[in-house]
């Protein structure tokens, strides 16, 4: 059954990757595969850690797909003073 919802999980995410890729949105790109190495590097490398960042990194390519990050706060808050 894990590797089941890794393949899945694998699977969508590097769909999602691709998109963001092709749509130029590389803040995104950046920011998901980050995530993707720290959980991955959280969890040590074993199977079940694997599973737990990979399922992770999926849910947070989703949400920043829907939500994309902005990086540029602090360039806003020195224009508006």
């Amino acid at each position: 059954m894990e590797f089941l919802i890794m393949g899945v999980a694998t699977a969508f995410n590097f769909g999602i990757l691709k998109w963001k890729f092709e749509h130029n949105r590389m803040a995104d790109l950046v920011f998901d595969v980050a995530v993707l190495l720290a959980l991955s590097y959280l969890f040590a490398g074993t199977m079940g850690g694997m599973i737990i960042s990979m399922v992770a990194s999926a849910v947070v390519s989703l949400y920043l797909l829907i939500s994309p990050p902005k990086f540029s706060l602090f360039d806003d808050e020195i224009s508006t003073i």
